[in-house]
């Protein structure tokens, strides 16, 4: 509760100390704020207290504008600084040139998606061999938002020509693919792009269930490189 209030005091202050400030600069002042701590408390159960930030933070947005409008009626108020977007209506406004128009909104902390943690399995040990792939799923899982997660994933794609670096086949984006240490991080591996290969999910249980190796495959356009060399 305590945390929900001082970011209702954030995001008032912010409304009340730009009163002559245009809607769009305002919109680009709390969108980071509302984006933030929406990401924040995006693990938790927090769908009804979203919702209720979002009723309070439009009245507040209501009476900023009337505010700057004083002798305007409510309903010009709410023409003037609220938009009909598909099947609501939002606080928005129309930026950019004429031709190339851009609706710039103010983000909803209800529209936030609740992706609840993941609950590590009891018995989990990190320095188990036996665990390393269960290790390595969890890694993968809780890393594939990151940018620079996302980024290594693609090199890493690229270097392999999209190719699965057990079995060789292609890898899809519906199947998805898993990313394994050929070094096993219980063993001193490190999440150097070196240490790494993308796998099938199938491919990576038959490696860990039989035992199989792995090493890191050359890329085609080094092995052509290579032809040419010679």
């Amino acid at each position: 509760k305590k945390n929900v209030k001082a970011f209702y005091r954030k995001v008032s202050e912010i409304v009340r100390t730009h009163l002559s400030t245009k809607q769009e600069d305002l919109i680009a002042q709390l969108n980071p704020i509302l984006r933030g701590w929406a990401r924040y408390h995006q693990p938790v159960v927090a769908k009804e207290t979203f919702s209720r930030m979002d009723y309070l933070i439009y009245w507040r947005l209501v009476r900023w504008a009337r505010r700057r409008h004083p002798k305007k009626s409510p309903s010009w108020c709410t023409q003037r600084y609220w938009k009909v977007i598909g099947e609501r209506t939002e606080f928005a406004t129309k930026v950019g040139t004429e031709d190339e128009p851009i609706m710039k909104r103010l983000a909803r902390l209800s529209d936030t998606v609740i992706e609840r943690h993941e609950k590590i399995k009891g018995d989990y040990n990190p320095f188990d061999p036996v665990w390393e792939e269960y290790g390595e799923m969890l890694r993968t899982k809780r890393t594939a938002k990151s940018l620079r997660h996302r980024y290594e994933a693609s090199m890493l794609y690229i270097s392999q020509d999209g190719r699965c670096a057990l079995c060789t086949e292609l890898l899809d984006h519906e199947g998805g693919w898993h990313d394994h240490h050929i070094v096993y991080k219980v063993n001193g591996g490190s999440d150097a792009m070196s240490n790494r290969v993308l796998l099938h999910p199938v491919c990576h249980q038959r490696l860990h269930a039989l035992g199989l190796p792995v090493a890191k495959p050359a890329s085609t356009r080094l092995r052509v490189q290579d032809k040419k060399g010679a």
